[in-house]
């Protein structure tokens, strides 16, 4: 009898719980037909990795699929980090912007002011130019570049610029390495540690960091679809490695203007006015009248790939980070959207 009173007891407490969580947890939106979507495309082979999808602050949907490298013996945690490639650009960007509105930069100067021993061109470039890539520099040669040594050699020996500063547009990862060396000059500090202290710190990104990797249970190692993990050749300083909720609190502390102002955001997110340039500083912007009303980014790295899609219309955000590159996340990521607009979406095929 008292073994069956305390059985009794548990299961009161259990109901109690269950009863207390159901009237304070966000009742999911559409979270079985996205999960079904999400399944479908991971039978399919097409998606190993982890997915946030928020509105408002309210999780619709949040969900680990796959494995942690390519031996498929350890599985995904939400809390696993992925390298985001090139939505890491977006921190350089910040940082600039945040040096402008200090008074320690122009956005018009000439990075020849900066002493970076770069050639003659570096006197018909100027900040601006570094970040909406209309600076001319050629894009980085990737069977020559290792280390951040190397690019800077690389740099020092172009006679050339592609063509003459603001009047094109290249996308070149030697706009971002010039904004590094620029953030570092100013302030005294290396990449990482301004990052560290200037964005990471004030938003409590706790479970992001900057290459070169770190040795952490949590990290997610890349693979391709033989199940080859992939080993790190480059040495450069800057790459973000992060998790789905540390980027949404990027993206939200980035509108919140717990950075930089609207004004930096706007300047950063409008796109050079040519024909050749196809994003801006924020990656795939939407403005209208002046205004930022829909940030898309994306991010590849040899075996990792990543979206993140910020609608500031609706709140709706979705985040897809991957060790295992498909190139499908763009197709899931307007599935969630028909989804949610209550539409015919279509499932990725191979």
């Amino acid at each position: 009898m008292k073994y069956l009173y305390s059985f009794f007891c548990l299961i009161c407490m259990l109901y109690s719980c269950n009863e207390k969580n159901s009237k304070t947890s966000i009742k999911p939106v559409n979270n079985a037909t996205i999960d079904s979507l999400m399944i479908t495309t991971f039978n399919r082979g097409l998606f190993n990795g982890n997915i946030l999808v928020i509105k408002n602050d309210s999780i619709i949907y949040r969900n680990s699929f796959g494995f942690t490298d390519g031996s498929k013996t350890k599985k995904l945690k939400p809390n696993m980090v992925f390298n985001i490639g090139s939505i890491s650009k977006e921190l350089s960007a910040a940082s600039i912007m945040k040096l402008v509105e200090e008074n320690k930069i122009n956005i018009d100067d000439k990075i020849s002011k900066f002493n970076l021993g770069l050639p003659t061109w570096a006197k018909k470039i100027n900040v601006s130019h570094l970040l909406n890539y209309s600076s001319g520099l050629p894009r980085y040669d990737w069977n020559k570049v290792r280390t951040n040594q190397d690019v800077y050699s690389d740099l020092k020996n172009i006679e050339k610029l592609e063509f003459e500063p603001g009047t094109d547009f290249l996308y070149s990862n030697n706009n971002v390495f010039i904004r590094k060396l620029i953030i570092e000059k100013i302030s005294g500090l290396s990449f990482n540690e301004y990052i560290q202290k200037n964005i990471l710190i004030p938003l409590k990104m706790e479970n992001t960091f900057l290459s070169p990797v770190k040795e952490t249970s949590q990290f997610a190692t890349g693979f391709n679809n033989e199940g080859v993990n992939y080993k790190e050749i480059y040495q450069m300083d800057g790459g973000t490695y992060t998790t789905t909720d540390d980027l949404y609190k990027w993206i939200k502390g980035l509108y919140a203007e717990k950075i930089i102002t609207t004004e930096s955001i706007n300047v950063l997110g409008t796109p050079l006015a040519h024909k050749n340039a196809n994003q801006s500083s924020l990656g795939f912007t939407t403005v209208e009248n002046g205004r930022i009303n829909r940030h898309q980014a994306s991010g590849s790295n040899v075996d990792f790939e990543s979206i993140i899609d910020y609608n500031l219309e609706n709140g709706l955000t979705t985040i897809l980070l991957t060790n295992n590159a498909n190139y499908k996340l763009w197709d899931l990521n307007r599935a969630i959207n028909a989804i949610l607009n209550n539409q015919t979406f279509k499932i990725p095929n191979q």
